[in-house]
């Protein structure tokens, strides 16, 4: 979606124009659920952390002002701190951030497919193993696919900071895969 038609809905949607925030919903809904999902222990956990935050987005976003905050970085803060909440209410049982695309098609082939699978699956372990900031990095830039500045918005930290956790956690996950793949041919 381009920046100025996001503008024009968000702006409709403000106004309380239902049909501008069902086209924002349909725009970000799978990306907000497969980064809830990624912290809760069910896919029905997940759907339901993700209908809190779009209640949330529609009951805020009069608030929302695009003064240098992109509306997926204030999205994603929103995201984020309902899994948060969830967390700390004790209600669902979060697990460290995965973020992985779930199943997605890769190839005709179901051998080829299989093997997919299998490698995403390895991709989610091993982030299950970065630190939480880490983890939040990667969901961020590889699977919502935001910008350092974006990232950085999101997460409350500077540029700087969020190219370091970057470099730190493609590192790690670099070590971790290769320690894995090693096991994995001993």
């Amino acid at each position: 979606m381009t920046e100025k038609k996001l503008t024009r809905l968000i702006a409709r949607a403000k106004k309380g124009d239902s049909i501008a925030f069902g086209r924002l919903y349909d725009e970000y809904a799978n990306r907000v659920y497969a980064f809830v999902r990624s912290r809760t222990s069910s896919a029905h956990d997940a759907e339901d952390v993700t209908a809190t935050v779009f209640l949330k987005v529609w009951e805020s976003l009069g608030s929302y002002d695009n003064n240098g905050v992109p509306f997926s970085a204030w999205l994603f803060r929103i995201a984020r701190n309902a899994a948060v909440d969830e967390y700390r209410r004790g209600e669902r049982r979060p697990i460290p951030t995965d973020g992985a695309p779930d199943d997605t098609v890769w190839a005709d082939s179901a051998e080829v497919l299989a093997v997919a699978r299998a490698d995403a699956e390895m991709l989610r372990s091993a982030v299950r193993l970065l630190t939480e900031e880490q983890a939040s990095v990667i969901a961020l830039r590889y699977w919502w696919d935001l910008s350092i500045k974006e990232t950085a918005e999101s997460l409350g930290k500077n540029e700087n900071a969020v190219k370091q956790l970057q470099h730190r956690a493609v590192k790690s996950l670099a070590r971790i895969l290769q320690e894995d793949s090693s096991y994995g041919n001993a």
